[in-house]
């Protein structure tokens, strides 16, 4: 790692869940970026082949690289139900500071997520009757006049 000196630029990780209700045993991807921030340009630049390390509950599970955008992708198994903290950390390299971004998710036991899914379906489905039932109405309202 490297530590931060005069001569190092700040980083920054950001980062989000492509999934956002995962099951137990589903494959979850992280994506995100890491930046760097230009003084002369006064904003943050994309960093490219920047390596961040992926911990799960304080337990390295991989590595991901940045591409030329600053871009990273990386996909596992979840674990057990439960809440869960995923962090990403960028370790630094010479002439950039060391970075990270944490975020807690939560697994969903198998069958709740069905059942989660059932009901968005029945949700959705009153909504576009309640939709049908009112554009009836209009259309039958404005031909009674």
């Amino acid at each position: 790692m490297y530590s931060s000196d005069s001569f190092s630029r700040k980083t920054r990780v950001s980062a989000h869940f492509v999934d956002a209700a995962p099951a137990e045993g589903d494959i979850v991807t992280v994506e995100g970026w890491v930046t760097f921030y230009d003084e002369l340009k006064k904003s943050w630049i994309p960093m490219e082949k920047a390596r961040v390390s992926i911990y799960l509950d304080g337990r390295e599970i991989g590595e991901a690289e940045t591409n030329e955008y600053g871009m990273f992708s990386f996909s596992f198994m979840t674990p057990f139900a439960g809440k869960h903290k995923l962090e990403v950390r960028f370790k630094g390299k010479l002439g950039y500071e060391v970075s990270s971004k944490s975020m807690e998710f939560q697994v969903l036991k198998k069958e709740e997520k069905k059942r989660l899914g059932r009901l968005a379906r029945d949700i959705l489905i009153l909504i576009i009757a309640l939709i049908f039932l009112m554009f009836l109405t209009i259309f039958m309202a404005k031909f009674r006049i």
